[in-house]
């Protein structure tokens, strides 16, 4: 191959770039990949493949890291959110799905073998948080050679709050209205709303509860249930 050829070969396998304000840039390595962020983005945004969407409405932010490699992927961002932290998809058909009004500190998220993640509106992640629906390698039974440890979709209903360093790892399901406790490792469907799920793995360790973004000492019945009907409110994190 001479000169020329491999000058043409090594631009052809160059990204298209493109810079988003304040502080973003896209590397696009596939085609027709769209994303329309209007929002606040300071973000590194790799696209490998075809038919990706990325939408950041113009009243929400995100600060990190965005990956999506196939086809037709979609990660689409609510309003009033502020998310900060890693999405990773990797696949075919899968879609990210982020509720108005919630807030990350530092979230993980991965979207493996077609399978979805969605989190609800209102929700409050803390730091250090993985959100993942495969272990990304294969446990194999020896016997028959099955795997045992398969791919499962990620559900986060309204209103949850999720603690310090836990795990939401394939096929959780954790109804709206509850708490993750830090440092807890979820791993199956729970059907349960208003409850505190905690441990490793998680269990239900208290029943009967609601929380707030606030720090009072009291609340009454409608303040406890205003999040049903209110647009959320971002105040302090914890």
């Amino acid at each position: 191959m001479n000169f020329f050829a491999k000058a043409c070969q090594f631009i052809k396998s160059l990204p298209r770039v493109r810079f988003f304000k304040p502080f973003a840039i896209q590397l696009d390595w596939g085609h027709d990949n769209i994303v329309d962020a209007k929002g606040r983005l300071i973000a590194t945004v790799r696209l490998y493949g075809s038919q990706n969407r990325v939408e950041l409405p113009k009243t929400s932010s995100f600060t990190g890291h965005i990956t999506v490699r196939g086809q037709g992927n979609r990660i689409l961002i609510g309003d009033n959110c502020r998310l900060a932290g890693e999405f990773m998809v990797k696949g075919s058909n899968q879609t990210v799905t982020v509720g108005e009004g919630t807030t990350f500190e530092s979230v993980y998220v991965l979207s493996l073998e077609r399978c979805d993640v969605t989190i609800g509106r209102g929700c409050m992640f803390s730091r250090g948080i993985e959100v993942r629906t495969s272990d990304a390698h294969a446990l194999i039974r020896r016997r028959d050679g099955r795997r045992l440890n398969r791919a499962a979709s990620v559900v986060v209903g309204d209103h949850v709050w999720v603690g310090l360093g836990s795990i939401l790892n394939k096929g959780t399901v954790i109804p709206e209205d509850c708490i993750v406790g830090a440092k807890s490792f979820v791993n199956k469907a729970f059907s349960e709303s208003g409850v505190v799920l905690a441990g490793t793995p998680a269990a239900i360790v208290k029943r009967d509860v609601t929380w707030s973004r606030g720090r009072k000492h009291r609340w009454s019945r409608e303040e406890m249930d205003a999040w049903r009907a209110a647009e959320p409110v971002n105040e302090d994190e914890d």
